[in-house]
């Protein structure tokens, strides 16, 4: 798959586009309408409560009904529209600017509009979003009932939700920079993943081809009778047993990630584990003739484990470095505080300080051509286990480091 990061930053971008379009909706349409209701829902509960006062003392009840209010019931104001003098006084002296500019404007909407009583209505200009309605006031000074209109200015609020549009982008874009970076991150990942696992692949099926190129080559040679039956089963046997071993690799590596890979954990002596592992591979090191030179405690060094699993762990460590020394593998196996050390050294060649970081990934090809499965599988094993695996460089050759957690530690 070309293009990931393409494809991940063009998903990044139109998610965030789209939320962006969400809360930009939000601050615009929604929140007004939100508190458009809760001013029409103060001005019915202000026309309700009135008329419940009259009731009260038309049916000489001692108390009227107790007033609770609602959101933004301390917001409303009033208007007496048609006492010119009343109306005059207070325009002049008792309204501040903004109530002079609504008292303006609402007037100028009802001389121009058919109204009903208790009705709310809804006034938007340049200065004010007003909600307002008017009705009957039982309790007027002079005496007499009169049409006053009460009313809500909620453009100030609006107007502050409105203001968070400039923070909304800002937060925005910097979410936009920091998912596109993430993503860019990912998308390199998985490109250099799926590269790494082509790679992988076509290394797999060559080692795989390999000897079963030549367990062919040798079966058609004893069909045909030009080779010695007993020399070719020595060959067909050895390539066998290779590709078996890449099959195990393989279907190990394909159990942890489907995480099928079952490990029977028992507090186990490190240093027999590594005795096993070290008589496994016993052909090999008379085979090259190599010198393993080993540093054990003396003490037992107990470990919670998976003996067959970290015992091929330890394994594939002790082949590689027979693979790759001169003449000597030293192995050691030490409590270092409440951790077991095992290291692993050979007089090898340095490992290339742009293979060294990569050694343990999976699908990862060194410059000698080998895909690594061993190692990569050895790492992972270590890794279910909650220890750690390290290599690095030595004056004379290259040191494998295993750590775990000691089951006697205090």
């Amino acid at each position: 798959m070309k293009h990931i990061k393409l494809r991940i930053l063009s998903v990044i971008w139109s998610a965030i586009f789209l939320l962006f379009v969400v809360f930009d909706l939000i601050l615009h349409v929604s929140l007004p309408l939100y508190f458009e209701n809760q001013a029409r829902s103060a001005l019915e509960y202000e026309v309700n409560y009135i008329k419940e006062l009259k009731n009260s003392d038309s049916n000489n009840k001692d108390e009227p009904a107790e007033y609770a209010g609602t959101y933004l019931s301390g917001e409303i104001n009033f208007i007496i529209p048609d006492n010119a003098d009343f109306r005059e006084e207070e325009k002049n002296n008792g309204y501040n600017s903004a109530q002079k500019i609504a008292y303006t404007e609402i007037i100028d909407f009802i001389e121009q509009s058919h109204i009903e009583l208790g009705k709310c209505y809804t006034v938007k200009t340049d200065n004010g979003y007003y909600v307002f309605t008017e009705y009957e006031d039982v309790f007027a000074l002079s005496g007499e009932s009169s049409p006053t209109i009460m009313y809500i200015n909620i453009q100030p609020v609006v107007r502050y939700t409105r203001s968070l549009d400039l923070l909304l982008g800002i937060a925005f874009f910097c979410i936009t920079a920091v998912m596109s970076v993430i993503g860019l991150k990912l998308g390199k990942k998985i490109e250099e993943s799926q590269a790494a696992q082509s790679r992988f692949f076509q290394n797999s099926s060559h080692e795989l081809k390999t000897p079963l190129m030549a367990i062919q080559g040798y079966a058609e040679g004893i069909q045909a009778g030009v080779i010695d039956p007993a020399q070719s089963a020595t060959v067909i046997l050895e390539e066998s047993d290779r590709m078996t071993r890449l099959v195990e690799e393989l279907l190990s590596i394909s159990k942890i990630d489907a995480h099928r890979l079952v490990l029977n954990f028992a507090v186990t002596d490190v240093r027999e584990i590594l005795y096993d592992c070290l008589r496994a591979v016993e052909g090999v090191q008379k085979e090259k003739n190599i010198k393993i030179m080993l540093g054990f405690s003396n003490s037992p060094i107990l470990a919670d484990c998976d003996e067959d699993q970290l015992g091929r762990a330890f394994t594939n460590v002790i082949v590689n470095a027979l693979r790759h020394c001169k003449s000597k593998v030293m192995i050691s196996c030490k409590r270092r505080g409440k951790y077991c050390s095992v290291k692993v050294f050979n007089d090898g060649a340095n490992i290339s300080s742009k293979d060294l970081p990569h050694i343990f990934d999976r699908f990862y090809t060194g410059k000698n051509g080998n895909t690594g499965i061993g190692l990569a599988l050895t790492s992972e094993i270590v890794r279910l286990h909650s220890g750690s695996i390290s290599a690095y460089n030595s004056a004379t050759g290259v040191v494998f480091e295993i750590k775990l957690l000691c089951r006697n530690a205090n």
